[in-house]
């Protein structure tokens, strides 16, 4: 068993060769703790455990998509008490609060919706008066949304039971988890943004 003393001067080894190998980069904790991950947990590593390389792929994709099927579980029961059908009509018009106005498209796009299903949230949200649309101004082919005020009424008063499903979406994880779990899932998402804007 390692003393602390030895432990410690294991760390500050693979902090100097994090430095050689990323001499241009800041340093930041999360950075490190990810480029560690990455050596300490080699294909070697995953050919030895239970799973195999392409077992474990599989397995951390489904347990990706079981998520994103609890989130909608929740989310149904709150948003079926408001104005807002669906998750994604939640999303919309919540981004659209924090912003004067998105194109259309813009906005579908940023969700990774199919167009034609990123339409017809949108024609639901406008129906109930919660957006407004407009031309734009530096486009003539393009249409413009903003959150109406009756649409900036609903989103608070539907955030409050929304926060409650996001902090059940974290399974009472602590601070600490939470925040190795943001820092791969960004590296994911990162990933995934550059490979769909190269096809």
């Amino acid at each position: 068993m390692k003393t602390s003393l030895e432990v410690i001067s294991e760390i500050v080894q693979w902090l100097e060769l994090f430095n050689k190998e990323n001499p241009e980069n800041e340093m930041e904790l999360t950075s490190f703790i990810l480029w560690l991950n990455s050596r300490l947990f080699t294909d070697e590593h995953i050919d030895q455990s239970i799973h195999g390389n392409e077992l474990l792929d599989m397995e951390l994709s489904f347990l990706l998509v079981l998520q994103h099927r609890y989130y909608k579980a929740y989310a149904k029961k709150v948003l079926g008490q408001s104005e807002l059908s669906s998750p994604e009509g939640f999303s919309f018009l919540y981004h659209l609060s924090l912003v004067d106005s998105y194109r259309k498209m813009e906005l579908i796009k940023m969700h990774h919706i199919e167009p034609p299903s990123g339409i017809e949230v949108l024609k639901r949200l406008l129906k109930k008066e919660l957006i407004e649309e407009f031309d734009d101004p530096d486009d003539g082919r393009a249409k413009r949304i903003r959150i109406t005020e009756t649409g900036t009424k609903e989103i608070r008063a539907i955030m409050p039971k929304m926060q409650n499903v996001f902090k059940s979406m974290t399974a009472e994880m602590s601070l600490h988890e939470k925040l190795h779990v943001v820092s791969f899932l960004k590296q994911m998402n990162d990933y995934h943004i550059k490979k769909i804007g190269d096809t």
